[in-house]
């Protein structure tokens, strides 16, 4: 789901642990067109600024995307969805998480990398963007 707040633009909160395991059949197919509809739904949604937080509370090492699905969705999101990023959130990272961010740092644009925090809590998340404890989902 998403919603707007002064300053902010759209808030976008992505939970992992509502992701397809890896283990199912078709995982690849599933993830493909789900890169599709959420690159479709933020052309669809945004039309500023946005922010993008990723909760990983309750997911599964089998619900966490790789890396590659995550830059292939990155890459397919047109320039100016790019640009409109001002954060991506990753709350509750697992070391796994951490530490793929991490070596993969060299790899990335300064600019996005700059854009990536972590966030321990959803406390601490509510200190930096205003979420309504009724749009995170239950098991998180």
């Amino acid at each position: 789901p998403g919603y707007h707040s002064e300053g902010f633009g759209a808030i976008l909160l992505f939970a992992a642990c509502h992701l397809p395991d890896s283990s199912i059949p078709r995982y690849g197919y599933v993830m493909e067109n789900l890169l599709r509809y959420i690159v479709g739904t933020l052309e669809r949604t945004v039309a500023d600024r946005y922010v993008l937080v990723c909760l990983n509370g309750a997911a599964a090492r089998g619900q966490i995307p790789s890396f590659g699905w995550i830059k292939r969705c990155y890459q397919a999101m047109d320039r100016w969805l790019r640009k409109s990023l001002q954060a991506v959130i990753i709350v509750h990272p697992t070391w796994y998480i951490k530490a793929l961010v991490t070596l993969s740092r060299p790899f990335l644009s300064p600019t996005f990398s700059g854009k990536v925090r972590f966030v321990a809590s959803l406390r601490e998340l509510c200190q930096l963007v205003p979420v309504e404890p009724v749009h995170v989902p239950e098991p998180v």
